[in-house]
């Protein structure tokens, strides 16, 4: 069998190859697929050439030798990880993910606040932006603690309610 009749006898699997390389590929990964089983390709090509690989070892029984390809396919994967150390930029897009959810959800705590009455909005709103205090607030606005409280206890259940109830 010559070494091009093995390499067509692989190229029938091609997408099984390029679906055992996206899976083994971390998502990040510049190169493609297609550009790893192309290197596989040649390489296999060479190493029949040169009589380091013989074609039994690839073809059996008229099928590729799927633990061979495999190896291949991990290992050059592995190979151009070790030498590119590619900067992994999903990272970026978390953080970036992050913030906008972040900012999702601040808004829906705002929406929630501004169907509050006007007194539990206000209430609200001086002990989350100034206060902090429940004390502080009830002496700031000689209001009594209990009031201030149960108001800002029955906002805090309220927004919970809400946010989590969509």
């Amino acid at each position: 069998m010559s070494d091009e009749e093995v390499l067509d006898k692989l190229y029938r699997f091609h997408t099984s190859w390029i679906i055992m390389a996206e899976r083994l590929m971390p998502a990040y990964y510049p190169m493609t697929a297609e550009d790893i089983v192309q290197e596989i390709y040649l390489k296999i090509y060479q190493e029949l050439r040169i009589n380091k690989l013989s074609f039994t070892n690839v073809i059996i029984d008229d099928h590729p030798n799927y633990a061979i390809m495999y190896t291949k396919i991990r290992n050059e994967i592995a190979d151009m990880m070790r030498s590119d150390k590619p900067s992994s930029p999903i990272k970026t897009d978390i953080t970036e993910d992050e913030e906008e959810s972040a900012a999702a959800f601040y808004e829906k705590i705002d929406g929630v606040i501004e169907n509050f009455q006007w007194f539990h909005k206000k209430l609200f709103k001086l002990y989350s932006k100034e206060f902090r205090s429940i004390r502080k607030l009830s002496k700031a606005t000689k209001i009594s603690y209990k009031t201030v409280f149960k108001t800002v206890k029955e906002c805090k259940e309220e927004i919970k309610k809400k946010i989590n109830g969509k």
